[in-house]
C-alpha cells in the first residue's frame, strides 16, 4: 500500500494497466516493468509495499553486499560517485576512476567514431551571422524591465512575420506605423496559435498504420503513429514521393534518427509507389544518429528481404525495396559530402529528402547546417522537419542569428539583440507545455500502451519559473496584463526560433533557387496540440520547373 499523502499526488492508473503500479514523480509516469509474480509491483519497487521488507524482501542496490555495515565500509572505500570523464552520461566510484578510464566503452566508441571518414570535428558548428550583442556582465536574471521590454519585441516581431494573428479589426497602427502595445496587449493564446494553420495529413494517410501493424514496425504508440502519418503526408502531398524519371535514385536522410522508424516508413513508401512506376532501383535510406539504440529500422529491413512472403499490390509499405545506411555520428561532427558520395557526385542522378522527427534544440540547426553543401548541388528536393526541445537550442549554434537580429532591432525596436536575450528566449519557450498562471504545473499526459508523456519526448525546462526570479515569464505577463498569458508568450518565442530556421534555408540552402523564384519554405502546426504540444513543421522544398 502506498501512503495516503502520496496517492493524492499520483493520477488515476490507465485503463487496462498490467504493469507496475509504482508512479514515478520526475517522469510523471507509471512504472512500466512487468511485476512481480503475485504482486502489483516490479521488482525494483516492492519495497513500496508496507511490511514486505519484514517478509525478508528488503531493497538492495545492485552490486551491494547484503549486510548494512559491509556496505558502508565499502562506500567509503570507493569514494564518491563521479561523472566518467569519457562519457558524463554514467557515473563511477572515485577510486576506479583510474582503472575504469582504460577499459570505458565509451572510449572505444569514441575513438571508432572519429577515425570514420565523414567525421570532422565541430565542423557543423558556429551557426550562421554575427553574434550581436555579447554582453557578458551581470545576467539579466533580476532586470523585470529589460524582460517586459523583450517580451513586447516578441510580440511586434510575431505579428510582422505572421500578420494573421490580427484580426482586421486589429490591424490599426499609430502614425509612425507601428502596432500600439494596447493591440499586442489583446493577443489571446488562441490568436497566437491560429497565426499558423493546421495541416493535419493523417487522414490521407490511414491505411499506414495497418501497414505499419501488418510489418510488425515499432514505431510508438498512437501519437507517434498519428505524427508519423501526418508528416508522410506532407511528404506526399509536396510532390516528394513519386519520381518521374526511373534512372533517378531516391534517397531518404533522417537526421537525429534515433531508432529510424520515420525514415523506414517514408522510404518504403516510396518503394511501394516506385513500384507502380516500375523504376527498378531500390531507395536509400540513410540514418543519421549519434547513439546506439536497440529495435533498429535495420532489422526490419533485413526480415523483409529475408522473408518468403509476398508482394501484395495494394501494399503501402514496401520494405524489400531499402536499402539502409546508418551514420553513428554527432551532428556536429558529421560532413555530409562525405558520408553522402550518392549527393555530392555530379555524375549520379539522385533525389533526395530531409526529414526529422522532433529533431531536438540546437541538433536542428546543427542538421540543416550539415546540409549546406550537398543543397547547394541542387539534388536536395525538401526538408520536412519537425522541432521541439526549443529550450536546449544555443546561440552560438542557431543558424538563425542574422534574421533573429535584423528583426528584433528594425521591428521589435531594440537597441541592440544577443546572446543574453536569446537565452531568454528559449526560457520562455518552456512556458508554452505549462499551465497559465501555474508555473509549477506541467501539462499531464498518459498515453496507453508506452505512453508518452511531455517530459519523455521533450525536456520542457523551467521556463525560469522558479521564485526570485523576476524574468519569470508570468510575472511578466502579469506586469504587461498580457492577454496571451505565458503559453502564448512561450510559444510566439518557439515561432520566431523557428522562422529564424526557414530564413537560414532559403537564403543559404536553396540560394540559387530562391533568386529564381523555385523554392518554398513555410511553418505550419501539422497535427493538433492534443496529440503534441511541439507540433511545428518546417516545409522546404524545390518547386518544380
Amino acid at each position: 500500500m502506498l501512503a495516503a499523502d502520496d496517492e493524492k499526488q499520483i493520477p488515476q492508473l490507465p485503463a487496462d494497466w498490467s504493469r507496475c503500479h509504482a508512479y514515478n514523480d520526475r517522469k510523471r509516469r507509471y512504472c512500466r516493468q512487468m511485476p512481480a509474480p503475485g504482486f502489483n509491483y516490479c521488482g525494483n519497487h516492492l519495497h513500496l509495499i508496507e511490511g514486505h521488507e519484514a517478509e525478508g524482501h528488503k531493497k538492495r542496490v545492485c552490486g551491494e553486499e547484503s549486510s548494512s555495515s559491509s556496505n558502508k565500509k565499502n562506500k567509503k572505500d570507493r569514494g564518491a560517485r563521479v561523472p566518467c570523464p569519457i562519457d558524463p552520461s554514467h557515473l563511477i566510484f572515485e577510486s576506479a576512476l583510474a582503472k575504469h578510464v582504460l577499459v570505458c566503452p565509451a572510449a572505444k566508441q569514441k575513438e571508432e567514431t572519429c577515425s570514420r571518414e565523414y567525421y570532422r570535428h565541430d565542423t557543423n558548428r558556429g551557426g550562421f551571422g554575427e553574434l550581436g550583442d555579447t554582453y557578458t556582465g551581470e545576467d539579466v536574471e533580476t532586470d523585470l524591465g529589460r524582460a517586459k521590454i523583450l517580451a513586447m519585441a516578441v510580440l511586434k516581431v510575431f505579428c510582422s512575420i505572421f500578420p494573421s494573428a490580427l484580426s482586421s479589426a486589429q490591424k490599426e497602427s499609430d502614425g509612425r506605423g507601428n502596432l500600439s502595445d494596447n493591440i499586442l496587449k489583446c493577443l489571446t493564446e488562441d490568436d497566437i496559435y491560429n497565426a499558423l494553420p493546421e495541416v493535419d495529413h493523417s487522414k490521407s494517410e490511414e491505411g499506414i498504420a495497418n501497414d505499419i501493424s501488418k510489418h510488425r514496425i515499432k514505431a510508438g504508440g498512437p501519437r507517434h503513429l498519428h505524427q508519423i502519418a501526418s508528416i508522410l503526408g506532407h511528404v506526399r502531398q509536396n510532390g516528394l514521393i513519386a519520381t518521374n524519371d526511373n534512372t533517378e535514385q531516391a534517397v531518404i536522410v533522417e537526421m537525429g534518427a534515433g531508432r529510424g522508424m520515420l525514415g523506414l516508413v517514408i522510404a518504403s513508401a516510396i518503394g511501394a509507389a516506385q513500384v507502380e512506376s516500375t523504376s527498378s532501383s531500390k531507395v536509400k535510406l540513410c540514418l543519421v544518429e549519434r547513439s546506439g539504440t536497440r529495435g533498429k529500422a535495420e532489422t526490419k529491413i533485413r526480415t523483409a528481404v529475408g522473408s518468403t512472403m509476398q508482394n501484395n499490390s495494394d501494399d503501402n509499405l514496401r520494405l524489400d525495396r531499402v536499402d539502409v545506411a546508418r551514420i553513428k555520428c554527432d551532428l556536429a561532427h558529421a560532413h555530409m559530402s562525405t558520408a553522402l558520395p550518392l549527393l555530392s557526385s555530379k555524375e549520379q542522378k539522385s533525389r533526395s529528402v530531409v526529414v526529422a522527427k522532433h529533431l531536438c534544440g540546437s541538433g536542428t540547426d546543427l542538421a540543416l547546417k550539415s546540409l549546406r553543401d550537398i543543397a547547394r548541388t541542387g539534388k536536395v528536393d525538401g526538408c520536412i522537419m519537425a522541432t521541439c526541445c526549443h529550450g536546449l537550442c544555443t546561440w552560438s549554434d542557431y543558424v538563425g542569428r542574422e534574421c533573429l537580429l535584423n528583426l528584433f532591432c528594425s521591428v521589435g525596436g531594440l537597441p541592440k539583440f544577443g546572446v543574453r536575450d536569446f537565452n531568454q528566449l528559449k526560457r520562455w519557450t518552456s512556458a508554452s507545455v505549462l499551465e497559465n498562471g501555474n508555473a509549477g504545473t506541467d501539462q499531464q499526459r498518459q498515453e496507453e500502451e508506452g505512453g508518452e508523456g511531455v517530459n519523455d519526448e521533450h525536456k520542457v525546462g523551467n521556463a525560469d519559473t522558479a521564485k526570485g526570479k523576476s524574468q519569470n515569464i508570468f510575472s511578466v505577463v502579469k506586469e504587461l496584463n498580457l492577454a496571451c498569458g505565458g503559453r502564448g508568450l512561450g510559444r510566439a518565442c518557439q515561432r520566431l526560433i523557428d522562422y529564424g530556421r526557414t530564413d537560414y534555408i532559403k537564403k543559404h540552402l536553396f540560394e540559387a533557387d530562391l533568386s529564381k523564384g523555385k523554392v518554398d519554405v513555410s511553418l505550419c502546426h501539422y497535427c493538433s496540440s492534443e496529440i503534441t504540444p511541439q507540433n511545428a513543421l518546417i516545409i522546404a522544398k524545390r518547386k518544380s520547373a
